[in-house]
C-alpha cells in the first residue's frame, strides 16, 4: 500500500474544488474524481510505499507542532492553473515556501523508510524531467527536494495530453483563483488511490 502525507482544505473549499472540476467535466473529460469523502483535493508533501517500523501519529502530531511553532497561515491563494505531463492539471498556489518547508520536514523525518518496489520501476517516467526520474527511481516519488511541486491536482486528461480546446474552460480556472481564498484546515494521512488520489483517510489532525 502507498501512503500519503498531505493537507486538505475546510469543507466549503473542498466543496468549491469539486463544483470547479465538474465544470471542466463538462467540457474536458478529468479523472480521478473529486469528493467530499475520497478522492479529497489535497496538498500532497510526501507520497510512497514505506517500511512498517514507522509510528504515523508520532510523524502527523510532529507535523502538527511544526506547523502551529512556525506559525503558518491558514489561508491561501491559488493563482494559476499549470499543466504537467502526462496529462496533468494542477492549481499552483501563491506561497510555495511554505510548502516546500512543510514538504521538507517530511521528507527528514522519513526518506530512510522509503521502499521501491520492482512494479514501482515498471511504471513510464520517460516525460519526467531528469531531477524527477531520479527521485522516483531513488524514492518512487517525483516531488522531492529541489523538484517538489505543491499544487492542488484538478485531475488527468483521458488521454494523458495537454487539451487542445483548454482555451474553451480556462476562464472557468481564472475565475475562481480570482474569487475564492482557500482555506487549509487539516494534516493528513492518507491511503494513496489511483492516480494518487487521497483515497482513505488514516490518520487526521486540525491545524
Amino acid at each position: 500500500m502507498k501512503v500519503g502525507i498531505a493537507i486538505i482544505p475546510s469543507p466549503d473549499t473542498i466543496e468549491s474544488i469539486i463544483e470547479l472540476q465538474q465544470k471542466i467535466i463538462s467540457i474536458c473529460p478529468l479523472y480521478p474524481i473529486l469528493g467530499k469523502v475520497t478522492n479529497l483535493p489535497h496538498i500532497t508533501f510526501l507520497q510512497g510505499r514505506f517500511d512498517n517500523s514507522l509510528n504515523w501519529l508520532n510523524l502527523i502530531l510532529n507535523l502538527q507542532d511544526y506547523w502551529q511553532r512556525q506559525q503558518y497561515s491558514q489561508k491561501h491563494k491559488l493563482i494559476r492553473l499549470e499543466y504537467k505531463s502526462p496529462g496533468w492539471y494542477f492549481l499552483i498556489l501563491h506561497q510555495p515556501l511554505v510548502f516546500l518547508e512543510l514538504h521538507n520536514f517530511v521528507f527528514s523525518a522519513l526518506k530512510n523508510n522509503l521502499i521501491v518496489t520492482e512494479e514501482d520501476l515498471k511504471k513510464d517516467i520517460s516525460l519526467y524531467d531528469d531531477l524527477e526520474k531520479n527521485n522516483y527511481i531513488k524514492y518512487g516519488y517525483r516531488y522531492i527536494g529541489n523538484a517538489f511541486y505543491p499544487h492542488i491536482t484538478l485531475g488527468q486528461t483521458i488521454d494523458k495530453s495537454r487539451d487542445p480546446n483548454q482555451a474553451d474552460w480556462i476562464h472557468l480556472v481564472e475565475s475562481f483563483t480570482t474569487k475564492y481564498i482557500i482555506k487549509l484546515e487539516r494534516i493528513t494521512i492518507y491511503q494513496v488511490g489511483e492516480h494518487g488520489s487521497h483515497a482513505q483517510i488514516l490518520y487526521s489532525v486540525n491545524i
